[in-house]
């Protein structure tokens, strides 16, 4: 996770030791990450969190099998809230 990441999450969770503590909220936030760079659109998102296991997975190879159903629910809305930090890296990588 790049160091604008966690504190783009940091400003958006607060305290990441709060809850279930700071590997829980990372995790989550690591998760949201990949959801949100693989369907790039909260409708998408949105549909992808309704889905079965088996189409999940297809949707995003990458998702990690150890989530429980916290850990998705979170790592789908904190990936609706990170899909502008994907429009800044498409400009960082033009910038650059």
């Amino acid at each position: 996770m790049r160091k604008e990441d966690l504190e783009f999450f940091e400003d958006l969770i607060g305290d990441m030791n709060a809850g279930f503590g700071r590997n829980y909220n990372l995790f989550a936030c690591e998760e949201g990450i990949k959801i949100a760079e693989s369907l790039k659109n909260k409708d998408k998102i949105i549909e992808f969190h309704k889905e079965t296991w088996e189409n999940q997975k297809l949707m995003v190879p990458t998702i990690d099998d150890g989530h429980s159903g916290n850990t998705f629910g979170l790592a789908c809305k904190l990936a609706i809230a990170y899909l502008p930090m994907i429009r800044d890296k498409k400009i960082d990588t033009i910038i650059t």
